[in-house]
């Protein structure tokens, strides 16, 4: 009973006090004030308990090979077991117990999520399909448009082997989204990353359920599907209409900001101008461009305001009845009709969640904004997208949700009685909060930014100020306006009143991006350095006292270490392209040929933080070649580019790297050869690579690690 009490009282971490203190133990002795300062009214057991769950499946997308389901789930058996016998027999490992299953359970949540949503895929050579079905989504890409298509049939496959889902680039001329097509494509399975730890498009269709990469080669034929599930027609009888209203959309709004409303109000990106999103970016602003929680928050909060104001009016009704709560119905199915109608992305059902969870608090006369609510929506977010953990929406919009939080939760605390205060003190009060909003947001997600996108906006906090108020008090009611004006024909003038709002938002970031060393590239840190940094982050917001200072040491490490870490002094493709910097200009690129390896190019000069590097031929300056191969220096080391297998050994003789362009060496010569040599055998098995000269040592990263290759995606 006594026990009991105490865990009502004091919480779980009382109740792990209170029996290791009866049990007189010395572990139970060091352990028990540890435990009683982690816990705090506001931070919970559960919150870290999420926490140490997430770790779970941030361990399953870091292993070097694919765990298997039964075994971890025999292992969560035995720690259960564990647990059941450590609470009778040894209680002072209860709690590390504990913390094990939490970890196996996020492990084992990662694993069978992949298992179940296995899709056949295309072979990784190119061939040609003809691809029939209907069009899920239409993307822009660069000065053309991708195709998402719902297969029905492939030319050459069966259907146990065809893929539910590929992308082709491909002209829309004559088709839209909902519509059948059949088009003749060449096609393969989606490509891995181009650089070594680098965006992964094969992880990213696999957990989209892409099955094939690929582009156009015939003309698109109407071809009308047969025999559709009854969800598969809702499903495009929606998308029909979700477009259809995206088109209706950009044809009464004002041409110069009809792509941006239409991406606000639909989710449809394909109609933004290029221009916009890069001011956007500079300026500190793209978030505006992502549905995530501030757009949800500003429409199914400004419904919530405008029912509970309403409501208020019906003096009768304000009288009896709390309206707040049937306020909070009305904005929960605003936020529902939000997430279907932008499409419901992973970042919209984030943000759609912690709604929901706000609203639910308000029903049930809860705080609505807590780390508590924060901790349900991340475990549900994860229960159902454990991938969501590693994308950099995620920790982006779950770092701002949860500084925020942590900060007005301190500052609530702190500030005392608030006395009634006038118009003057008012404006100040929404100002600061404007500030400080704008401030803790952008700094808890500017570490994962930097860390994700290799750039640093240096003016993102003016940009916030000067534009948020706009796009919070004028562009997003108008929005929501516009969406209930829509079925009636109304919807010109909110459309109009809208479009004039971002475009002042525009000109804010397109001033802020004009102003000098409006951003800063830099370059890339190792992968495990964000997983180290979202534990301090962790610490950070969970933590207390000593394990807050805790995490912004870890935090400042993290940069530290990142400072210090060696970039590489030269790239090879997966189809020998060379690539390397200019030993006394790092911003001047040499390649052998400007127009082979382009995005992998990009890719590396992004990776060194040089986006706008001068780009130069190595033949023309540096290289000495002739028909059969070039020969140059990186860092002292001679590099030669073979482009037939005869001319290896006698390259063997005299050259630390050996690039053989077209078919593969023989056996004899690669046994007879002490350099390192990379021909089309190894491309195919390991990609492209990034070579560090180092102390005289070459060391050769693959794009496809032995570890990846082992994981369902590659």
């Amino acid at each position: 009973m006594q026990a009991q009490l105490i865990e009502w009282e004091g919480g779980y971490s009382g109740f792990l006090s209170h029996k290791m203190t009866e049990n007189n133990s010395i572990i139970g002795r060091q352990i028990t004030p540890l435990l009683r300062g982690w816990s705090a009214p506001a931070y919970q057991n559960f919150d870290w308990g999420v926490a140490i769950f997430a770790i779970g499946i941030a361990v399953y997308f870091a292993l070097p090979f694919e765990p298997n389901l039964m075994g971890v789930l025999g292992v969560c058996f035995l720690l259960l077991l564990g647990l059941w016998l450590t609470e009778r027999l040894a209680f002072q490992f209860y709690p590390y117990v504990l913390v094990l299953i939490l970890l196996s359970l996020g492990l084992g949540r990662g694993t069978w999520h992949t298992a179940a949503i296995a899709e056949p895929k295309l072979p990784k050579y190119e061939r040609s399909y003809t691809v029939k079905g209907w069009i899920e989504t239409i993307e822009k890409s660069g000065n053309g448009f991708r195709w998402q298509i719902r297969v029905h049939d492939m030319s050459g496959l069966k259907p146990e082997v065809t893929p539910r889902r590929v992308r082709i680039k491909a002209k829309t001329e004559g088709f839209d989204a909902g519509d059948g097509v059949s088009i003749r494509a060449i096609m393969s399975a989606p490509p891995g990353p181009v650089v070594p730890d680098g965006y992964d498009p094969a992880r990213r269709a696999y957990f989209k359920g892409l099955g094939g990469y690929g582009f156009a080669i015939g003309t698109p034929e109407a071809y009308e599907p047969n025999s559709l599930t009854l969800s598969e027609s809702y499903v495009r009888s929606f998308v029909r209409f979700r477009y259809g209203l995206a088109d209706q959309i950009r044809m009464s709004a004002p041409a110069e900001t009809a792509g941006l409303q239409v991406a606000l109000l639909t989710g449809v990106r394909s109609y933004i101008p290029e221009a916009h999103t890069e001011a956007l970016r500079v300026a500190g602003l793209a978030h505006v461009l992502a549905i995530s929680g501030l757009h949800m928050g500003l429409l199914a909060g400004g419904s919530y305001f405008m029912a509970t104001l309403l409501l208020a009016m019906i003096a009768p009704l304000s009288r009896r009845y709390d309206v707040r709560k049937p306020a909070a119905i009305i904005g929960a199915l605003t936020a529902t009709a939000y997430l279907i109608l932008s499409g419901a992305s992973v970042a919209t059902q984030r943000a759609y969640i912690m709604a929901i969870i706000v609203f639910l608090a308000v029903i049930l006369d809860r705080r609505a904004f807590s780390m508590r609510s924060v901790a349900v929506a991340a475990l549900i977010t994860l229960m159902f997208h454990p991938e969501a953990l590693i994308s950099v929406g995620f920790q982006m919009s779950f770092a701002a949700v949860a500084a925020l939080v942590v900060v007005y939760r301190e500052w609530h605390d702190r500030r005392g009685y608030v006395p009634r205060i006038g118009i003057r003190q008012k404006l100040w009060s929404w100002l600061s909060t404007l500030t400080v909003t704008s401030f803790v947001a952008g700094t808890a997600t500017s570490g994962f930014a930097v860390l994700h996108f290799h750039r640093i906006a240096n003016y993102s906090l003016f940009g916030n100020l000067f534009a948020m108020p706009i796009f919070t008090f004028l562009v997003m009611p108008a929005a929501l306006v516009s969406l209930m004006a829509i079925p009636f024909g109304l919807e010109s003038l909110p459309l109009a009143v809208m479009g004039w709002g971002l475009s002042i938002l525009l000109d804010i970031a397109g001033w802020v991006a004009t102003w000098p060393g409006a951003v800063l590239h830099v370059w890339a840190a190792p992968s495990w350095i964000i997983g180290l940094f979202g534990l301090a982050f962790l610490l950070m917001t969970l933590g207390q006292g000593m394990r807050r200072y805790l995490g912004f040491g870890i935090a400042a490490l993290c940069f530290v270490i990142w400072s210090q870490t060696p970039q590489p002094d030269m790239r090879i493709s997966d189809t020998g392209q060379v690539a390397f910097w200019d030993s006394g200009d790092e911003s001047v690129l040499y390649v052998g040929r400007k127009r082979s390896d382009r995005y992998g190019r990009e890719q590396f000069m992004q990776k060194a933080g040089q986006v706008n590097g001068a780009v130069k031929r190595y033949q023309d300056e540096l290289a000495s070649c002739d028909k059969l191969a070039c020969r140059f220096e990186v860092r002292g080391k001679q590099i030669s580019v073979v482009h037939h297998p005869s001319e290896v050994p006698l390259e063997c003789e005299t050259s630390d790297i050996i690039i053989l362009t077209t078919r593969e060496a023989g056996p004899v010569a690669r046994r007879g050869c002490e350099a390192e040599l990379l021909d089309q055998r190894v491309f195919r098995t390991s990609g492209a690579h990034d070579v560090y000269v180092s102390a005289g040592e070459i060391e050769l990263r693959p794009a496809n690690k032995k570890g990846r290759r082992s994981r369902p995606w590659s």
